[in-house]
């Protein structure tokens, strides 16, 4: 059984489609379609990641010494 769309992806794409459609192939528009549905379920798991205030970004530290010696 065929999985029903993703209304949110149907509409960016819907949005693809109309404007820049016209200078599309058709193979192009499904190429763009794969694409849309990809990045709305990457930005799904995304916001599936909960998050508090405490919360910092990852930055990796690495102290720069004039010697050249790279620190752990």
């Amino acid at each position: 059984m065929p999985e029903t769309p993703n209304p949110e992806a149907v509409a960016l794409f819907a949005l693809v489609a109309n404007r820049h459609g016209s200078r599309l192939t058709s193979e192009q528009l499904d190429e763009i379609k794969k694409m849309v549905e990809g990045q709305v379920e990457m930005a799904r798991a995304l916001r599936a990641v909960r998050l508090t205030n405490a919360d910092e970004p990852f930055q990796h530290f690495a102290a720069y010494r004039s010697d050249g010696v790279k620190q752990p």
